[in-house]
């Protein structure tokens, strides 16, 4: 080992935040599997934000060499390092950390951060493998899972339709809802006939949902439907029925 690379890696454990960022970086530059190995732990253990994010970068930029030692931690015991594994992943960018990632989702990760860190990346990457696994966590019982499912599957745009018609079948009305609140978001037309159908669900909140969709969605047939929804059995709904017809031109 060379004292360069002995000083930067002595400066990866310095008390000052800024020299720790500082040899991180410096580290992104070198192509050495020892470098790389101490940019690895030291990513495991920093506790520094803003100093992570160097390391990330440097990571990012010998992805290559890096992807799989980063898949390999999406399984370390600890929640937070596979959080940073995740976050790493997903500024990489490769198809090849798509199904380690879906691995994560699949066995419903006791961290809520790993979870949605993981489903983040996933829509960082894009590829719509991935979409079956997002569907799968919709309704979850945590709201921050539940905010990053529907801001990650948004992004397939009409590459999740077919499957999110789908989950308005599901048993969980919890499930049906979040799916409705992202059709509206993805604001296909072809959708409206299959979200006034929906209408008929059981559960208010559902119906909410679906009346909130197509508000967004607009055109005149969803006009027409929420114009008979101003009958619903249910105040809210019918308030916001009204209210999205106002705004909705035919």
């Amino acid at each position: 080992m060379n004292e360069t690379l002995t000083t930067l890696i002595e400066e990866l454990h310095h008390p000052d935040k800024s020299v720790r960022g500082q040899a991180a970086i410096k580290l992104g530059t070198w192509s050495d599997s020892e470098s790389l190995q101490m940019l690895l732990q030291a990513l495991a253990r920093e506790t520094d934000l803003y100093v992570r994010e160097d390391l990330t970068w440097s990571l990012v930029r010998r992805s290559e060499a890096a992807i799989m030692p980063l898949i390999q931690l999406l399984s370390d015991p600890n929640p937070a390092i596979r959080h940073h594994a995740a976050h790493v992943l997903g500024k990489i960018g490769d198809p090849r950390a798509v199904d380690p990632l879906i691995t994560v989702l699949g066995d419903q990760d006791q961290d809520t951060a790993v979870i949605t860190k993981a489903a983040f990346a996933l829509g960082q990457i894009g590829d719509t493998r991935a979409i079956p696994a997002l569907m799968n966590l919709l309704g979850h019982s945590e709201r921050e899972v539940q905010t990053t499912i529907v801001n990650v599957t948004e992004t397939f745009g009409v590459d999740a339709v077919a499957p999110l018609l789908n989950v308005l079948q599901h048993e969980r009305w919890q499930v049906r809802e979040q799916a409705a609140d992202i059709l509206g978001l993805v604001g296909d037309q072809a959708i409206t006939p299959a979200l006034i159908v929906a209408l008929e669900d059981e559960h208010w909140k559902v119906r909410f949902a679906i009346v909130a969709a197509l508000g967004s969605i607009g055109g005149s047939t969803a006009k027409a439907a929420l114009q008979k929804m101003q009958t619903d059995s249910d105040a809210r709904v019918r308030e916001l029925a009204q209210k999205c017809s106002g705004r909705v031109k035919a």
